[in-house]
């Protein structure tokens, strides 16, 4: 899910700028398995699920689109159907996806890319107390598509190419309602493409990849939607805080950063009045961990320590954060974050910070 931030902004900055760009029309088939990440999930993973995928894509090749992640790369949309074999309990998924593909070879005709994906699904069959009390995995029809692949792309020719991906695909409501296990299920996939106006790829010249070794520093605000009844859909309160903190390049893409957190969750004051806890719905934290800088876009993992919290509410302690912020204009940055403790996803913010140079 990380590396899966890191790309997703890829093409954010892209889109404005007129060039030639080579489209791609794919079509591929997957087959795979479901991974028990508890030991309550092994009844129901004991199948392998299937699917078929059918995508559009563009290749950017100018120098603007290059810096964005030093790179080249396609993006686009695709719409993907997965059937888990299990139609009684999982059902199957309808997944309106975009994704990006930065090239990590690209001259002659094998090329090797990363794809990273974000999306949303539709199920079919999830979670009823009386009717369907085994799937864990969800409990939402819609939810969240995240996906890595790791891509071999054979070019027959300038208009035909083929391709063998090994896939992680990963389903989730992001904690908006439980039960809420999610489902990680690994497949392969071969597919084709169609190419319309190919272009030849060239190395760019080395002044492009030029970075700054100085400090930084950032502000900014975050804001979610949480459940104080977490078995509930309609009880949403908001989660509103604040965050500021220091970057420092190790590298050309890698460095550290520190930094804190404060935020109010409307949600523990709830589940604080209904359960008659003397907790305050005000946390605070301190933040340290290492991210990417790729181009235009931010990639952090971090560790938040808390200063304060909800002890009753939550017992833990400590927190991973997983966060990709991308420079929208000047020092002005959009992005997501997700928290989550241990193998548990807790919930996901919208943010928008404001970098110092």
């Amino acid at each position: 899910m990380r590396t899966i931030g890191f790309l997703i902004t890829l093409h954010l900055c892209t889109i404005v700028y007129a060039q030639t760009t080579a489209k791609y029309y794919g079509l591929k088939s997957h087959y795979g398995f479901i991974i028990a990440h508890t030991p309550d999930l092994e009844p129901i993973s004991q199948t392998n699920p299937y699917g078929f995928q059918i995508e559009m894509s563009k290749l950017r090749t100018s120098d603007k689109a290059w810096k964005t992640c030093f790179c080249y790369g396609r993006s686009g949309f695709a719409f993907s159907y997965f059937n888990y074999a299990n139609p009684n309990i999982l059902g199957s998924s309808y997944n309106l996806i975009y994704f990006v593909e930065p090239y990590f070879t690209y001259q002659g005709p094998l090329k090797f890319s990363l794809r990273g994906s974000i999306g949303a699904t539709y199920l079919d069959t999830i979670f009823d107390e009386e009717t369907n009390p085994e799937n864990v995995l969800f409990s939402t029809n819609l939810s969240f598509y995240l996906a890595l692949s790791l891509n071999l792309n054979y070019h027959i020719s300038d208009k035909y190419a083929i391709n063998l991906s090994a896939n992680y695909n990963h389903i989730s409501n992001g904690g908006q309602k439980q039960p809420n296990k999610g489902m990680n299920f690994p497949t392969l996939s071969i597919g084709f493409d169609k190419i319309i106006d190919n272009v030849p790829l060239k190395p760019k010249p080395h002044e492009l990849k030029q970075y700054n070794r100085a400090w930084s520093y950032y502000l900014g605000s975050f804001a979610s939607l949480r459940s104080a009844d977490r078995d509930a859909e309609s009880t949403n309160h908001p989660l509103i805080g604040v965050l500021g903190g220091a970057l420092k390049p190790l590298s050309a893409i890698n460095g550290f950063n520190l930094g804190v957190e404060f935020w109010y969750d409307w949600s523990d004051e709830k589940i604080a009045k209904v359960q008659e806890l003397n907790d305050s719905s005000f946390s605070s934290a301190a933040t340290l961990g290492h991210h990417f800088t790729v181009g235009n876009f931010y990639f952090l993992q971090q560790f938040g320590l808390y200063i304060t919290r909800p002890k009753n509410i939550q017992s833990n302690w400590m927190y991973q954060r997983y966060s990709f912020w991308y420079r929208i204009k000047n020092n002005w940055t959009i992005g997501a974050s997700l928290i989550a403790y241990g193998r548990r996803a807790d919930h996901m913010d919208g943010r928008l910070i404001y970098i110092i140079k």
